[in-house]
């Protein structure tokens, strides 16, 4: 009996033995991989809409190896602004054991419009590659490449309704044909329209069909396919809101100018041009700052919070005049959601 217990615990210690070297022989020791070796074709660009399907610049790094395994890596383009020490990267391309990125000059140039830096306007950048395996071991960095750029400006596409009306022969094909756009995707929808003549009747379309169309409920209400068309009662330059949560509308005619320090705190008034439908001033400003309003009030103004060159709702983000002279200014407002302004001394 002894000796058949003895045999029972003999065995056991040889299966554990045993467990315990395969799992020693499969243990894997993670290292940190080294640093990519980082490279550009080009580092200094000038972009433009000309150029958009143009190759910008290649980049190439080497393999992060090393790892302690065989490991499938993870490499991602992080772009920032120079001085900013990678705080806060934009992410321009990411993708498992690839070795190098050819950028158009539209792909690179979005890339530089959705980290929200004014378009027309150089900026200096630093751009280098991330290494990484999974969530397990250090990420690694190459040394960062300089990338000098003045990008163009690209449009946001925002959802979108329709204005048909009197205005472009109630067509939708037309090129005149207006639209509202909702900035915040919240089914509350603005954009700024031109009637030339007095009464001019229009509607709100959900697409370019007629097949979800609101018409005016009378008191600011809209209704859903009525028979009744919203009007204009002048000729003018309008700002129009549709608020598809509440169904409810606000036409306002407007017209334009700057104030602000800028400007000795007074309204210098700009003119509309019918065929570029842009207004313009051209004026003498000093040292300060000014911003864009409506109808002498603040209740529609507009002025440029992240000094990129696209204006958004207020008058907290004044535009800076650091030298006196004078200047032509001229603002747009064709594209709802995307109003942008032009500064020239």
């Amino acid at each position: 009996m002894n000796a058949w217990l003895n045999k029972i615990i003999a065995g056991s210690f040889c299966v554990i033995g045993l467990l315990s070297c395969e799992k020693q022989d499969s243990f894997t020791q993670v290292k940190t991989g080294t640093a990519p070796t980082f490279s550009a074709t080009a580092t200094e660009f000038t972009f433009s809409e000309a150029t958009a399907g143009e190759d910008a610049v290649t980049y190439s790094w080497t393999a992060s190896a090393d790892w302690g395994y065989r490991a499938v890596v993870n490499y991602t383009l992080q772009i920032d602004e120079k001085g900013n020490g990678f705080r806060q990267p934009a992410e321009a391309f990411s993708a498992n054991n690839s070795l190098n990125k050819t950028f158009t000059v539209a792909a690179l140039n979005q890339v530089i419009n959705n980290m929200g830096l004014a378009a027309g306007r150089q900026h200096e950048l630093v751009i280098r590659v991330k290494a990484a395996v999974d969530t397990i071991g250090d990420e690694v960095y190459s040394d960062s490449v300089l990338l000098t750029v003045t990008p163009y400006y690209v449009p946001k596409v925002y959802p979108s309704v329709y204005v048909p009306g009197a205005y472009e022969g109630w067509s939708f094909d037309d090129p005149r044909l207006g639209a509202l756009a909702s900035v915040n995707n919240d089914k509350v929808y603005e954009g700024y329209l031109h009637f030339p003549d007095a009464n001019t009747e229009f509607k709100v379309a959900a697409a370019k069909s007629w097949d979800v169309n609101y018409g005016d409920g009378g008191g600011g209400a809209m209704v859903s396919n009525g028979s009744n068309n919203m009007k204009a009662a002048e000729a003018g330059y309008y700002r129009l809101t549709a608020n598809l949560n509440t169904l409810t509308w606000s036409l306002t005619n407007t017209t334009w100018s700057i104030t602000g320090s800028a400007t000795g705190g007074a309204d210098k008034t700009m003119t509309f041009d019918a065929a570029t439908k842009k207004w313009s001033v051209t004026t003498a400003l000093q040292a300060g700052n000014f911003y864009f309003r409506a109808n002498n009030a603040n209740t529609i103004a507009l002025s440029d919070d992240d000094n990129n060159g696209v204006l958004t709702a207020g008058s907290t983000g004044a535009i800076n005049i650091e030298t006196a002279g004078t200047y032509t200014i001229t603002m747009d407002l064709n594209n709802p959601g995307n109003y942008i302004y032009t500064l020239a001394l």
